[in-house]
């Protein structure tokens, strides 16, 4: 049962990962920035996603699959955060616009990654270790989520140059970092542990 129930895990995580994945190369070969990259490059995505998390009763996964939706639709391919002056994808001119959609992306990515944590948080006791490290991990990985925003001079060109390289190590960097976050959160503490 604790096998078949690890292996149905990996392939509901597996499955919603392929559908953003087709998603975003949908959306790398045909940019229209219209309709058509809305719906095929962020509700079916999300919706088949949260679909197939749910019903595998997934939550934690659900809650992170949502919080690196919006870091991963947030610039190239899909360009969300310049959804409010498609077809022209936005930095500068208007401003307004962009920032408004960053921000809001930004709070989306936060506020997902804290129910995770929440729900990796059930049934446990928030010890010492846990209070400092899991919001520090989840810090950095939120962090590493949006690194291509980071004022960093050198980090610059490298987005330039290497941006879809970069958006992936920067995401599965992020991956990592949120993965033992959820663990460390899961971790029984050691009174706990002595009880039993």
């Amino acid at each position: 049962m604790g096998n078949e129930r690890i292996i149905y895990r990996i392939l509901a995580i597996a499955a919603a990962s392929l559908g953003v994945a087709v998603s975003l190369w949908y959306v790398y070969q045909n940019q229209a920035f219209d309709v058509t990259t809305l719906l095929g490059g962020v509700v079916l995505p999300l919706v088949f996603g949260s679909a197939v998390l749910l019903v595998a009763r997934e939550r934690i996964a659900l809650f992170a699959f949502l919080a690196y939706f919006w870091s991963l639709i947030d610039d190239a391919p899909v360009n969300f955060d310049s959804v409010l002056t498609w077809p022209e994808v936005t930095r500068a001119h208007p401003a307004g616009p962009h920032i408004f959609m960053e921000v809001l992306l930004h709070v989306l990515t936060i506020v997902f990654l804290c129910l995770a944590l929440r729900e990796a948080l059930k049934g446990t006791s928030l010890t010492g270790e846990k209070a400092f490290s899991v919001p520090l991990l989840t810090t950095a990985a939120f962090v590493l989520s949006y690194a291509q925003n980071l004022p960093l001079g050198g980090l610059g060109a490298i987005v330039e140059q290497d941006w879809y390289q970069f958006d992936l190590i920067e995401h599965l960097a992020s991956i990592i970092l949120l993965y033992i976050a959820v663990r460390l959160a899961m971790k029984p503490s050691r009174s706990v542990q002595k009880d039993r």
